[in-house]
């Protein structure tokens, strides 16, 4: 399973950051990569999400939903990642089942000040076989990028600074 594992300080309160993430239509597109986001209901979007493997273009349709809020400060949302065509050649997929990936997003939020609250971040993915071996080699090249790129598109969608974490 891989896990991205961050956090970084949003110059807003906690109560308008919570806001902000219990809105899954919005916060799907805070993700990297992501280029399509369907509202099906206030807990549930479908998302269309295209990786890069070199040059070759990975998609991936991913279904989300909120399975947890606790306002202000935890929100869960999990999901099923189905291939794409191009995923599905480049994996070589033979099964059904073998192309599903399980996807977790645990935000918890906390007070810093007023004016400015934490969040701590995990992302997990959880593929099988070929789709794994992919999964872990697109990671390993871009993963200080993608989670470089959702900070910032975090900041974008609030509006305010955000800084990462620098671990000790």
């Amino acid at each position: 399973m891989i896990k991205i594992r961050n956090s970084f300080l949003c110059d807003k309160p906690i109560d308008e950051v919570f806001g902000l993430f219990a809105r899954i239509d919005k916060l799907a597109w805070a993700f990297p990569t992501v280029n399509r986001v369907e509202v099906i209901d206030d807990d549930n979007v479908a998302i269309g999400i295209l990786l890069k493997m070199g040059l070759l273009p990975l998609d991936n349709n991913l279904t989300l939903t909120v399975t947890e809020r606790t306002p202000p400060s935890r929100l869960v949302a999990e999901g099923v990642a189905t291939p794409g065509g191009g995923l599905a050649r480049a994996a070589k997929l033979i099964g059904e089942d073998e192309g599903l990936t399980y996807i977790g997003l645990y935000l918890d939020l906390e007070v810093v000040t007023e004016i400015q609250c934490r969040v701590r971040y995990l992302i997990t993915c959880d593929a099988t076989g070929n789709l794994k071996r992919i999964y872990d080699a697109i990671i390993r090249g871009q993963r200080k990028k993608l989670e470089s790129e959702f900070i910032v598109n975090v900041g974008e969608l609030m509006g305010g600074a955000v800084v990462e974490e620098k671990p000790v």
